[in-house]
């Protein structure tokens, strides 16, 4: 924490923007200049330097870190991250789905929310397809939800079924509406993630799906990941929440992507 009354060398907000990275995976320049206290001018002329230097790099109206492509965090270490949001995309989702459809899930904690809003939510002789083990635990208390679990190769850090079992089993089944996560999305370079089974994966469920919905928090647009799962032009839409900005919105939708953007959710309903 900075603490009130002192002055910060370059290198001190250098750190702290550093150190904000390590714990999220974007920063905003109105978020730093909060936190600095510093105009948001500064924190542009600071992240430029950054970058010249190769620590970060920098995105529509903040920066990422210059080694996060490669990071893929565990389901833990991502749960509580941006939980409002991820309760904004999942309202959001619930608003995109009918009685009656079968839906596909996704691994990952957005994807989590959702499931446990379809649970507590009226519309039902819903079937869910996942592979990931914990959304369909939070599904089998719901006994008039259908569900479906894709098998194969665990992967314990993000709870998530991959590999050629997986892979089979999935193109033989499909659904109505797919909600996929992912790590980043850029207009230029489209929708990646870090690992390549869950590309392959993640291709075959929009693949699987008659519409499909990439379900991002503001903090994943910008930046790009090892792995390409598919283009700006082969997305059907994108659900995210009231924080993404208006820029990336409009250029999405230009390219013919939908966008679904969720309303702002208050502090008490966190934890839902």
């Amino acid at each position: 924490m900075i603490k009130e009354g002192n002055i910060m060398t370059v290198q001190e907000k250098k750190e702290v923007i550093i150190k904000l990275l390590d714990a999220q995976s974007s920063v905003s320049v109105s978020q730093l200049s909060e936190i600095l206290k510093v105009s948001e001018v500064s924190v542009r002329k600071l992240l430029a330097a950054m970058e010249q230097e190769g620590a970060v790099k920098r995105t529509w109206g903040g920066a990422v870190s210059a080694y996060g492509s490669l990071n893929e965090f565990s389901h833990k270490e991502k749960e509580w991250k941006h939980m409002r949001e991820k309760l904004s995309i999942a309202y959001a989702a619930y608003d995109c789905i009918n009685d009656g459809d079968a839906v596909f899930l996704d691994c990952g904690t957005t994807t989590t929310q959702i499931a446990r809003v379809i649970k507590g939510g009226s519309k039902r002789k819903i079937l869910v397809g996942t592979n990931a083990i914990n959304i369909a635990m939070e599904l089998s208390e719901a006994e008039d939800i259908s569900v479906i679990v894709i098998g194969g190769n665990f992967r314990h850090r993000i709870l998530s079924c991959v590999g050629s079992y997986a892979e089979d089993m999935l193109k033989n089944l499909f659904f109505d509406k797919g909600f996929i996560s992912g790590n980043h999305l850029t207009i230029e370079h489209g929708f990646t993630t870090p690992d390549l089974q869950e590309a392959r994966m993640k291709k075959l469920m929009m693949n699987a799906c008659k519409e499909h919905f990439i379900a991002l928090d503001y903090s994943k647009f910008g930046d790009d990941s090892l792995g390409l799962i598919a283009s700006i032009s082969e997305l059907d839409g994108i659900v995210t929440d009231w924080r993404t900005s208006t820029d990336m919105i409009e250029q999405l939708r230009d390219r013919g992507v939908k966008v679904v953007q969720g309303k702002e959710v208050s502090d008490s309903k966190e934890g839902v």
